[in-house]
Parts: structure tokens; C-alpha cells; sequence
């Protein structure tokens, strides 16, 4: 059974779908207009949606589009229900974020069977578990950035519980990136207890943010600077591993000897580079020292961030010299630095701008 919601301004269309989905097991909410429909997305998010095209207050294009741009419902189904079925029809509403488009001439047993086909499946075990680093010689290179947009990229589209860890020394800034205020930090969760690291006491020094991602937050003085080596921090990760779907940590710009041991119960470490020379020397020193470290070299992967507009080394050029592909290439978004100030990362100041469109899809490469 899932919930459906229907947006028509034909009251004939809504009393006949409703009676057939329902008949069909799933419950049903109703809208006559695409801004009644937005209001019911926001206050309960439905498991598909049947939306008209033609509506007053707003066509159903703009009620996808708008749909479209809440990163959570970015696979959310929707099906353009509509009387008008030309080529050029559908091709907008697919390209305004539909999954489908149907003539209301179709029947509906076969409208109910599409539905069915398209609700997602139950999940039949546990989510897909990955601890993902995040990392950089380089200074300036947008690793928190980065960093912060992932884990808000898999708490946003898997619904999974995923937890961000600042492990910054001192004075880290994925908490004021997020617009976070946090009272304990990283090395608060270390220490809690003599015994070894367990969730019980790391769980107080995490902070919720409203997207549902939990962060371990840098610390916060030099009372409390954060050793790499520290024999606790690969406890700490293993903790995250059993307990959270995705564990997303930004590693300062240091490889240490000693946190071989926490680097390799990584499941991929992406290394961060901007698409210049300085950033190509850093990242040939880095893949050395992380095999030097024991890390898998299939788990490393490189990551170009284009933090100036222009001017850039060629994509072509960056895997040549390095002799590996690149992932992901995030293109370079003017907002970026508005997004930071304002503790509103770019996944939810504007996720349908490229840059955000890149991230949400760095999240999922990272798992495959």
C-alpha cells in the first residue's frame, strides 16, 4: 500500500481515480490545483504523485518543476495525467522532472498498473552501508564544502541516517557551513568515557541538522586539538560504521603514520583537487602517501572542483598527468561563497543549479 496523491481540477478525474486506487490497496489525498497539491507534498511527502497538466493557479509543469526543486523528492515518481497527448506534451513535462506522461484515455486498471510499477520497491535488508573521506594537501580546494554537500546529498535522497564528522584539527567549519552552533566537538566524543570509543558515548556530542544529518563537530579550542594519530579515531570510525548507512569525514591536509589503521577502514577516500598545477604536484604526493598507508589503491578516486570561473586546466590534461580518470567534475557556481555565509549549503540554497546538480550526483558515484 503506498499513498498517492492526485492533483486535478476535474472533480470527475479525482472521484474516479480515488475510487481506483483505492479499490487497489493504496491510500489517496486529493488537490484541485497545483498549489493546494505543493502545500500537501510539504506536509506529508506522498509516495507518487498523478498531477494534471492544465490547471488553474498553476500548470502542471510548474507544479513538477517546483516539486523538483526539494533535493529529497528528486526520485519521487510523477505521473503527468493529461487529455492532451502530443509528442511536444511530453516531452515537457518529462523534461519539467516527470517520470511519466499518460492520455486520460488510458484506462484506469492500466493507469494503476504504471503506478504500481513505478512506486519504489520495500527495501528487503538493510540500507547500503559506506564511509566516505574527503581529503586534500592543497589548502582552499573546497574540501568542507564539498564535504558538507555530500552528506546532504545521501541524508536528502536515501533517507538513510548519515552522520558528517569534522575531523579539522581545530577550528573546522562544516558546523558554521551547515549554520550550526555546536557546544562539544569530535575530541568531546573521543574522551567521554576511559573505555574504548561505543556509540553510547558518542551520541550526546552529535548535533542534528534539520536535513536529518548528524555531525561530529571540530574542535572548538586549542584545549581540545584533535591528534590524527590517536589511536581513538580509528575507533571512532569503526563505531560509525555499525551504526550509521553513510559516515562522511573531511580529513585535514595531513598524512600521518600512524592513521594508516583509520584510512583503511575507509570505503573511499576522494581526493579533492582544483584544476590547476599546485593542486596536480599535491595530489601526486597524496596518492603516494595514502598506498604508503595501506590504503586500497581501488578506493581512492580524485574529485576536480572548479572554485574560479575560468582559466582552468582541461579535464583531458588533469587524468593525463595523473594517469587516472577523474570522478566527478563540479562545475564552478557564483553562489557558492553566499551559500557558506549564510550556513545554507548550495543543496539547499539552490539545488537545481549545476553545481548542486553535480554533488547529488558525486553521492551516488561514490556508492557504486
Amino acid at each position: 500500500m503506498a499513498n498517492i496523491l492526485v492533483v486535478d481540477d476535474d472533480k470527475n478525474i479525482l472521484r474516479l481515480l480515488e475510487f481506483s486506487l483505492k479499490r487497489a490497496g493504496h491510500t489517496v489525498t486529493i488537490c484541485d490545483d497545483g498549489v493546494q497539491g505543493l502545500a500537501q507534498v510539504k506536509a506529508q511527502a506522498p509516495d507518487l504523485i498523478v498531477a494534471d497538466v492544465m490547471m488553474p493557479k498553476m500548470t502542471g509543469y510548474d507544479f513538477c518543476k517546483q516539486v523538483r526543486t526539494n533535493l529529497s523528492l528528486s526520485e519521487l515518481p510523477i505521473i503527468m495525467f493529461s487529455a492532451r497527448f502530443q509528442p511536444i506534451d511530453k516531452q515537457t513535462a518529462l523534461d519539467a522532472g516527470a517520470t511519466d506522461y499518460l492520455s486520460k484515455n488510458t484506462s484506469p486498471d492500466v493507469l494503476v498498473a504504471r503506478i504500481n510499477e513505478l512506486l519504489p520497491a520495500k527495501p528487503a535488508g538493510p540500507t547500503t552501508q559506506a564511509t566516505i573521506g574527503l581529503f586534500s594537501l592543497r589548502g582552499g580546494t573546497g574540501v568542507t564544502t564539498l564535504t558538507v554537500n555530500l552528506a546532504l546529498a545521501l541524508a536528502l535522497t536515501k533517507k538513510a541516517p548519515t552522520t558528517l564528522v569534522d575531523l579539522a584539527p581545530l577550528g573546522g567549519h562544516a558546523a558554521l557551513m551547515l549554520g550550526l552552533r555546536p557546544t562539544s566537538s569530535v575530541a568531546d566524543a573521543l574522551f567521554a568515557s576511559k573505555d574504548d570509543v561505543a556509540l553510547e558515548t558518542v551520541k550526546p556530542h552529535l548535533i542534528q541538522h534539520a536535513s536529518g544529518v548528524q555531525l561530529l563537530a571540530s574542535a572548538l579550542n586549542y584545549d581540545h586539538l584533535l591528534y590524527l594519530g590517536d589511536k581513538r579515531l580509528e575507533q571512532l570510525v569503526t563505531t560509525l560504521k555499525l551504526s550509521f548507512a553513510y559516515t562522511i569525514l573531511d580529513i585535514p591536509p595531513l598524512l600521518e603514520p600512524r592513521s594508516g589503521a583509520m584510512l583503511q577502514l575507509f570505503d573511499k577516500i576522494g581526493l579533492v583537487l582544483a584544476p590547476d598545477m599546485p593542486s596536480l604536484q599535491s595530489v601526486a604526493v597524496a596518492l603516494q602517501g595514502l598506498v604508503r598507508l595501506g590504503v586500497a589503491d581501488n578506493k581512492i578516486v580524485l574529485i576536480v572542483n572548479n572554485i574560479l570561473p575560468q582559466g582552468g586546466l582541461p579535464l583531458e590534461v588533469i587524468q593525463k598527468t595523473l594517469k587516472r580518470p577523474v570522478l566527478a567534475s563540479i562545475p564552478y557556481e557564483a553562489e557558492m561563497v553566499k551559500a557558506v555565509n549564510s550556513g545554507k549549503p548550495l543543496l539547499l540554497s539552490s539545488p537545481q543549479s549545476p553545481a548542486a546538480a553535480a554533488m547529488a550526483k558525486l553521492a551516488n558515484s561514490l556508492l557504486g
